[in-house]
């Protein structure tokens, strides 16, 4: 009989997705099968720095499609208008509509299929010339040259940053939002004193563009205009802008950077289906590139609040309770997946939550990201066609980003 993941899957007792470190284990997809069968909303304790409240973890398929698209009942923050957005200090992800979509429509033109096809060439460009620099033969960090270098570029060009600052805002980055991962042992105090410089800094680039437009998503927001609730309108408070540049920025890399170096780590572990991709290329990047999303889900999941009581999956729930919907168990669910556990380049469907599950908050970047994990494996394939992993990736211990800080590779020019 051949062993399921159920099998390997440890006891519900000993399952702790509150703890960044239990993402480093080999077992999580595992411990998520285990959840969905047994325990699909599960009570589960908070054990980040700082602790938080205990929260239900929601992990089958149609029960995160089901709080996702229901904002009423769920919200991201309970009862937040515009300006207790603007004094809270949070991001647009923490808001619901008829804000977050009042906010989201300053910047949704600029992430249209057919904006973002536009990109293509530059993002291709740009990828040729990060590989460029490793042409030698021997042994490289695939994650630090180029799977975090590319979307980071792609998304300083869309906001207008020059070139000279992107290392700069890169570690800024990683040190505030990589914050749960025990390496990046970061005290509070410093993760504020990081976040206050991003915020100066997109202040000054926002001023700079309101004396000299430009045609970067920069321009755009600080010429921008929302309605308060008084109905009001004005253009954007440079509490605003700094928290939607700061959250592009982070949205705009972390999607596309673990994708990239997800890809390239499964399709090193299972050849079979890596040399279907290179013996049809053109037909199978598409699909290849939504199943390697799937497969390692690079955003595991996102908060919401219960603003009235409910009932979930059979679970009594109370307002004000906390719920987290895992996108990481919801794309591995055996009621929608046929063989969820196999990596499989050519599957159809594959109507994955990688990018979120429907509603207001589905993500704004996927089409560039999809169009950036594509387009850097096609040209690093292309480049290096027998690029092979040298050593097991270094993952960051996180709980909400399935990531690859590190992984080596060993490339050798066609």
């Amino acid at each position: 009989m051949t062993e399921t993941r159920l099998d390997r899957a440890p006891a519900l007792d000993d399952i702790e997705l509150g703890d960044p470190r239990f993402f480093a284990r080999a077992d999580v997809d595992a411990a998520f099968a285990r959840l969905r069968a047994e325990s699909p909303v599960h009570r589960t304790r908070d054990l980040g720095e700082p602790a938080g409240p205990d929260f239900w973890s929601v992990t089958r398929y149609d029960d995160v499609r089901a709080v996702s698209r229901d904002f009423h009942t769920f919200h991201n923050a309970p009862n937040m208008t515009i300006e207790d957005y603007q004094r809270s200090g949070n991001s647009i992800l923490h808001l619901d509509p008829p804000e977050h979509t009042q906010l989201r429509l300053v910047v949704n033109k600029g992430f249209t299929p057919r904006m973002v096809e536009r990109m293509a060439d530059d993002v291709r460009a740009r990828a040729t010339a990060l590989l460029d620099a490793v042409t030698d033969d021997g042994q490289w960090d695939l994650v630090g040259a180029f799977a975090a270098e590319l979307p980071l570029q792609v998304i300083c060009a869309l906001l207008g940053v020059p070139e000279a600052d992107e290392p700069w805002l890169l570690d800024c980055l990683v040190r505030v939002f990589g914050v749960s991962d025990p390496a990046n042992d970061l005290p509070i105090s410093e993760r504020i004193r990081v976040m206050e410089e991003l915020g100066t800094y997109a202040h000054e680039l926002g001023a700079a563009r309101l004396d000299e437009p430009r045609d970067d998503l920069t321009t755009v927001l600080v010429h921008a205009e929302v309605e308060d609730d008084d109905g009001e309108r004005h253009g954007l408070r440079p509490g605003d802008y700094a928290r939607f540049f700061s959250t592009l920025a982070a949205a705009g890399s972390e999607t596309s950077r673990n994708g990239i170096a997800h890809g390239v780590w499964l399709l090193d572990r299972h050849p079979d289906e890596r040399a279907r991709l290179l013996a049809d290329p053109d037909a199978v990047f598409p699909t290849a590139v939504e199943e390697i999303v799937r497969y390692a889900s690079p955003v595991m999941h996102m908060r919401r609040n219960v603003a009235r009581d409910a009932e979930l999956a059979g679970q009594p729930l109370a307002e004000g309770d906390r719920i987290v919907i895992w996108y990481r168990s919801a794309n591995h669910d055996e009621t929608v997946f046929e063989q969820p556990e196999r990596f499989d380049v050519t599957r159809q469907p594959n109507d994955h939550l990688g990018y979120g599950a429907g509603g207001p908050h589905f993500c704004l970047g996927a089409h560039l990201a999809r169009l950036e994990i594509r387009v850097a494996l096609e040209e690093l394939y292309g480049r290096f066609p027998d690029v092979a992993v040298a050593d097991d990736p270094e993952r960051a211990a996180m709980r909400q980003i399935n990531g690859i800080k590190r992984l080596e590779v060993s490339t050798r020019p066609r």
